[in-house]
């Protein structure tokens, strides 16, 4: 599960990437206009993934901590 979480905050990544190059190809456009730029959407949604994927990844327990910790008792 912890390479899931890992996967998912590098797909936040690239969510966060592809926003700020669509903001970045809307803004050399000529005339500029708001509609046109549609960056926050990825941006946010890329950070709100890759604070959830971080902070699942944290809290996850690790696999070899558990089979340790049944073949203590």
């Amino acid at each position: 599960m912890r390479a899931l979480f890992a996967l998912l905050a590098l797909l936040g990544l690239a969510g966060v990437v592809l926003g700020v190059l669509t903001m970045i190809h809307g803004a050399r456009q000529e005339p500029f206009k708001f509609e046109n730029y549609g960056g926050p959407g990825p941006i946010i949604g890329g950070l709100l993934l890759m604070a959830v994927s971080a902070y699942l990844f944290s809290i996850w327990p690790r696999l070899g901590y558990n089979s340790r910790r049944s073949s203590l008792r």
